[in-house]
């Protein structure tokens, strides 16, 4: 027995009302049909149908059936006892069409329904009935075969011309991913001339307590669950500030869609009660894609995105055939503005250089926390991006091109190329995660880059200009950041050629660092020449040697050595000036200890006593290990290799050496040291995280 057994019993007594007069029409008692009206639910569905409130019949052409008190038993599995209850309810027929045997809802009103659909640990939801002999009933069944009832007549589903939801609440529960949704149903008007007609309706609804306004039009409502046969689909949802359009063709029991979407705001500031302070406002948003959807794939054609001064066209698609799913994404943008779209705390900050943020490791700067590379296990994809510029808080890079693929927990970023102050960079990575112990490669060359240009457009200093050679090979292992730097391996170059440095800006940036070092000249010129800039840094298992650190100037060299440990976050570098001027000078080594967090800088006290008592001496410099910088690409006519080449500084005749230095010479040259080196303890202190 099927629910049009239910109706059709109302049905009979609409005619023998009319058949019987008005005297036994004003004596009859839809009470007395209650326990026939519950039988037939339970037939149909398995389940109880409560009736416990009052049932009335208001007689015409269009007579009314309504009730209250009204609740219908959930699945024996479910979260709650009852799928629906039901405050009141309101049926309007059509009489004639009833006396012909066809069944005309000319209006269901419902008030304050409750309803609940949910699924259980295998996705079986609890609106899938078994009817009194055990056989499993639904939706997707009824549309497969013409339903009968047990008497063998034909029960078609009848049709609701108007339907009215007033105060309603709708909850579904996912047992597979335990998510829960909420939606309030403030009202909800829909008619339909016939099941072959669409259905058009407005709903305003509340969903988590956001307010949701849907309408438009579906259908026909004949095809709601045809397989075969699409839904036309007209709709605009109006929700945060956005409307977004959707329109094409469903068919509902394959789960496949064909539609057009459009989404627009003129500005994102409704998105901030969903998530947060941190979207921007004030910035206008356009979107429109084809999107097609079947068999558990889906593909997102012909993506056209405006958002602020940003856009982003492509398409992206997403396989879930196989075990993994996988995500295809091909993407261009001619301009992608990060400093509009960053939160504006960020982006301030980031503008101020920022606040160094606190490790959650007393005493460390580099954080422990597990990177979220399980991620890459979990998917597969094959990504390109080609973007002619993208602003960033620091630096515009254009011309970004890159090819990406993820496979089996490996992320394999190759090749990538942009342009940065019009310097071309290459980088490639690989992250492999499908290790019990993640690794992680690092390359990147810039053979040519402008380090003046960069810092300008970087907004951070005028301070330098000069062509440079970078590149760093490196490789590690490690759940964290931490991790990886205290086992990394490799080694990092840079050579600078011929370039020159602001000498007054300079002198500030590095709190009288040049004067310890004799690397200006006495007359503080407006700039001073910098002949060449040399670093190579090998790092093996977490620990970072000079092998080449080199600035020479008009007026000094001065020579690096040490050694850094990136696991322990210590160090230990020296900084060595040789003066080119045979006079005396209070340019002495510098120490470079302690911590990444906390640093310290102090004088060698053998050398600075040496200094100071006058034995300038002859020293061999720079070190031969600057030859090394032939296999930098440097060529012969580098400044730095031919400094090398030609054996460092002039040795001084010992007829112009001092022999001895006065003791109010030495204490002059002890507060001279003094002054700088505590300017230089603050200005560099926060170059690994410490704060005054």
């Amino acid at each position: 027995m099927k629910i049009g057994k239910i109706i059709a019993i109302v049905a009979v007594v609409i005619v023998v009302i009319i058949g019987g007069g008005a005297a036994y029409l004003s004596s009859l008692d839809m009470d007395t049909y209650r326990p026939e009206i519950a039988s037939a639910a339970k037939d149909a569905t398995g389940r109880t149908l409560k009736l416990e409130g009052p049932l009335s019949l208001a007689v015409s052409l269009t007579p009314t059936v309504s009730g209250e008190g009204i609740s219908f038993e959930n699945a024996s599995w479910g979260s709650k006892p009852q799928m629906l209850t039901l405050r009141r309810f309101e049926v309007q027929l059509s009489l004639l069409p009833l006396l012909f045997g066809d069944i005309q809802i000319n209006r269901l009103v419902l008030v304050e329904p409750e309803i609940l659909l949910e699924t259980d640990k295998t996705g079986k939801g609890n609106w899938i009935f078994d009817d009194a002999g055990g056989a499993t009933a639904g939706a997707a069944g009824a549309a497969d075969t013409a339903a009968t009832d047990t008497d063998g007549g034909a029960a078609a589903i009848p049709h609701v011309g108007e339907l009215q939801i007033k105060n309603g609440s709708l909850t579904y529960n996912d047992g597979i991913s335990g998510e829960t949704i909420k939606i309030k149903l403030t009202s909800i008007e829909a008619d339909a001339a016939s099941a072959s007609d669409p259905l058009n309706f407005v709903i305003q609804a509340a969903y988590n307590e956001l307010p949701v306004k849907l309408s438009g039009k579906a259908g026909p409502l004949k095809n709601a669950m045809d397989p075969l046969k699409p839904m036309q689909v007209d709709l605009l949802a109006e929700a945060l500030g956005l409307k977004i359009s959707i329109k094409g063709a469903a068919k509902v029991p394959t789960q496949t869609m064909d539609a057009k979407i459009e989404i627009s705001a003129k500005d994102l500031s409704g998105l901030r009660s969903l998530a947060g302070d941190g979207v921007p406002m004030n910035i206008p948003l356009n979107l429109s894609a084809d999107v097609d959807a079947a068999d558990g794939n889906a593909a997102i054609n012909n993506l056209k995105l405006t958002l602020g001064n940003s856009d982003l066209a492509g398409n992206i698609s997403v396989d879930s055939s196989g075990k993994l799913p996988k995500i295809v994404v091909d993407l261009s943008s001619k301009r992608l503005d990060l400093v509009q779209l960053l939160p504006a705390s960020k982006n301030d900050g980031a503008a101020k250089g920022g606040a160094i943020k606190k490790s959650s490791r007393p005493g460390k700067v580099l954080p422990n926390d597990p990177l979220p590379l399980d991620a890459l296990k979990m998917i597969e994809a094959d990504i390109k991006i080609a973007f002619a510029e993208v602003v960033t808080p620091d630096i515009n890079l254009r011309d970004v091109t890159a090819v990406a693929t993820i496979k089996k927990g490996r992320l394999a970023l190759k090749p990538m190329s942009l342009q940065v102050a019009g310097s071309a960079v290459t980088l490639s990575a690989i992250v492999n995660a499908g290790g019990k112990v993640p690794s992680v490669a690092f390359e990147m060359a810039a053979p040519k880059i402008d380090v003046g240009r960069m810092l300008v457009e970087a907004k951070a200093t005028e301070l330098i200009q000069g062509m440079g050679n970078l590149k760093i090979k490196l490789s590690g292992k490690g759940k964290s950041v931490a991790a990886i730097a205290g086992s990394l391996n490799g080694n990092t170059t840079l050579l600078m050629n011929e370039g020159k440095v602001k000498t007054a800006a300079f002198d500030a940036a590095i709190g009288g660092l040049s004067a310890l070092m004799g690397m200006m000249s006495g007359e503080k010129s407006e700039w001073t020449v910098l002949n060449c800039v040399a670093s190579r840094f090998e790092i093996k298992k977490g620990v970072a040697t000079s092998k080449v650190l080199l600035a020479d100037t008009e007026y000094s060299t001065v020579v690096g050595e040490g050694s850094m440990n990136l696991g322990k976050e210590t160090l230990a570098m020296k900084v060595s000036p040789q003066s080119k001027s045979a006079t005396l000078n209070v340019a002495v080594p510098i120490k470079i200890g302690g911590t990444f967090a906390d640093p310290s800088f102090r004088p060698d006290e053998l050398a600075t006593a040496r200094r100071l008592g006058g034995l300038l001496g002859a020293t061999l410099f720079p070190p031969a290990a600057l030859l090394a910088l032939g296999d930098m690409g440097s060529g012969d006519d580098n400044p730095c290799l031919k400094l090398a080449q030609g054996g460092g500084a002039k040795k001084t005749s010992p007829q112009t050496q001092e022999k001895s230095a006065t003791s109010t010479a030495t204490t002059t040259a002890t507060e001279a040291i003094k002054a700088p080196l505590e300017s230089l303890s603050k200005s560099l202190g926060g170059l690994f995280g410490k704060k005054e």
